[in-house]
């Protein structure tokens, strides 16, 4: 069973910075094997914001996870059994976060003006897009910002 697992990026750091390679072809092979069809990034200004649990029912996708700014702690949770997986991202942690196949995802953030760049193994679709309320007891989250920010739609599903 392929399960959500964070992965080391390489950086490299000179005077003038870093460089952080998120995914080679030779890494995309061994973890990901998909094409990327969508990239996307996430700008959330307040710390508490919860994004999710979101995933696409017909059109299962794969997902990586970076956080280029801020911090967060991120859900996985199998659709299939509902276990639960807890992951936090920062910026300089240098890693990424791979969400397989038949899983819910979501994040909370930690700081303002927190940015994740996503990217997708399929197409977003409105018509299949699914979401877990990551506020019901059924999932019993322990969100640890308690004044949190969320969607009507994210808090209605």
């Amino acid at each position: 069973m392929i399960i959500p697992k964070k992965i080391k990026i390489k950086k490299t750091t000179d005077n003038r910075g870093s460089f952080l390679k998120i995914i080679s072809f030779k890494q995309k092979k061994k973890i990901f094997k998909d094409q990327i069809l969508e990239v996307n990034i996430s700008i959330n200004k307040k710390k508490g914001t919860i994004r999710g649990l979101h995933y696409q029912s017909r059109f299962k996708e794969k997902k990586i996870v970076y956080c280029l700014k801020g911090k967060i702690i991120d859900y996985c949770i199998n659709l299939k059994n509902n276990k639960k997986y807890k992951f936090f991202l920062d910026e300089k942690d240098n890693y990424f976060l791979f969400v397989p196949k038949d899983y819910a995802h979501g994040f909370q953030t930690l700081e303002n003006n927190t940015v994740l760049i996503y990217l997708h193994s399929n197409i977003y679709s409105k018509k299949y897009e699914k979401s877990i309320n990551p506020l019901s007891k059924k999932i019993n989250i322990k969100w640890p910002i308690k004044k949190h920010i969320i969607s009507k739609k994210d808090k209605n599903s």
